[in-house]
């Protein structure tokens, strides 16, 4: 390969998008450094659905035997009116991967990063953890950087894979697209027998309500179920993020109140409509994951979607170009999946949160409709995600 800038790899951020970066260049020979703000002892999150197009890159990865300890496999995902409980569709998962794949699998995000973590160490891969990379003196054609704390660092490539509001993404775009907050997550994590409602825990359940949603699945081979309600965001009353305002406002879900009432972890985050960042890199800084293209997980691809990231760019940056090329290459394998994804999400977005009446009731009747009588027209929405890259 020859090329120096395969020489000190800098990436920013143990998310799936570097880990995966890292633990790909491994395997090739090239050893990086990863730089993480979060102690190695904090590295958490809570529930992941990993479809069939991530679960074929973590076979490659080499984690296949262990994920299979901690991974909950999902034969079905299924829609439900959340006010009558009536299904609207079920997509059946099997048709998507063979039969000895890890195919569709729910698990903790934060046992999935462990073992990431692990393989990338057993291959060499260097870590910094407890180290917040700051961009003051950072431009984008210089390769030298420093923590929060004043240490300084150099690279001969940075990438920036460090998730939604990256720095290193602010640098490269600013002036791009300013966020607006459209949705609120309200997210827990509840032991399946302090449950009082046994089919939340089968396979991948999402709840349509007028203007909200839920979603639920379990992990930890079914051993705790992982919520996730949905509603827009009301700036009057959910800028402070306080679980219990956030919990009020989901006001159709009447069982949401006692199915967290046992939850041994609550969180509340903010989402934002789906976008891909104008410049992807510039000089030697590369942008990978969602410090790329920050996406609201309708349809559960922010994680799959950096992983193939990771898995594309160490392809490309190995290839045997210039740098400028190798970057190039990169972009133009990923920019019409990543757009079309991205429009995909927006639009799920949309059908996931209408407002009552007779939209609502419209897009209820098209899905039970098609469920029986043409169910290829729902898998065909998902099936060009799920083949993968």
């Amino acid at each position: 390969m020859g090329k120096n800038y395969l020489d000190n790899i800098a990436i920013v951020g143990s998310g799936l998008a570097g880990l995966t970066l890292a633990i790909s260049l491994a395997k090739k020979g090239i050893v990086s450094t990863i730089y993480e703000k979060e102690n190695e002892d904090n590295l958490g999150g809570m529930g992941i659905q990993i479809t069939p197009n991530g679960s074929r890159i973590l076979s490659k990865l080499g984690v296949e035997e262990p994920l299979r300890e901690i991974a909950s496999k999902v034969e079905s995902i299924t829609a439900l009116d959340g006010l009558t409980s009536r299904r609207l569709f079920s997509l059946e998962l099997n048709q998507f991967s063979k039969g000895d794949e890890l195919g569709y699998f729910t698990c903790h995000r934060g046992k999935l990063i462990r073992i990431l973590c692990n393989k990338a160490m057993d291959l060499g891969v260097r870590f910094c953890f407890g180290k917040k990379i700051t961009p003051q003196g950072l431009s984008p054609h210089g390769v030298g950087f420093s923590s929060d704390d004043g240490e300084e660092f150099h690279a001969s490539l940075l990438i920036g894979a460090d998730g939604y509001g990256s720095q290193i993404s602010q640098i490269l775009n600013p002036a791009g697209e300013k966020h607006k907050t459209d949705f609120v997550a309200l997210r827990g994590l509840v032991p399946t027998e302090k449950l009082r409602k046994t089919e939340f825990a089968n396979g991948v359940n999402l709840y349509m309500y007028p203007a909200q949603h839920l979603v639920t699945y379990g992990i930890d081979m079914g051993k705790v179920l992982n919520v996730v309600a949905i509603r827009p965001f009301e700036h009057l009353v959910d800028t402070e993020m306080d679980p219990e305002t956030i919990k009020a406002g989901f006001k159709y879900f009447q069982f949401l109140e006692s199915l967290l009432a046992n939850a041994t972890e609550i969180r509340t985050n903010l989402l934002y409509k789906g976008i891909i960042q104008p410049q992807w890199f510039a000089g030697k800084i590369c942008l990978c994951g969602d410090a790329l293209h920050p996406m609201p997980p309708f349809l559960a691809q922010g994680g799959n979607m950096a992983m193939e990231d990771g898995w594309v760019l160490a392809s490309s940056l190995c290839n045997n170009l210039n740098l400028t090329d190798a970057l190039n290459l990169f972009k133009s394998k990923r920019q019409q999946r990543l757009e079309r994804m991205v429009k995909y999400t927006n639009s799920q977005a949309w059908i996931n949160h209408l407002q009552g009446g007779l939209m609502y009731q419209l897009r209820n009747t098209t899905m039970t409709l098609a469920d029986r009588t043409v169910p290829s027209l729902i898998s065909s929405r998902y099936s060009w995600i799920y083949k993968g890259i």
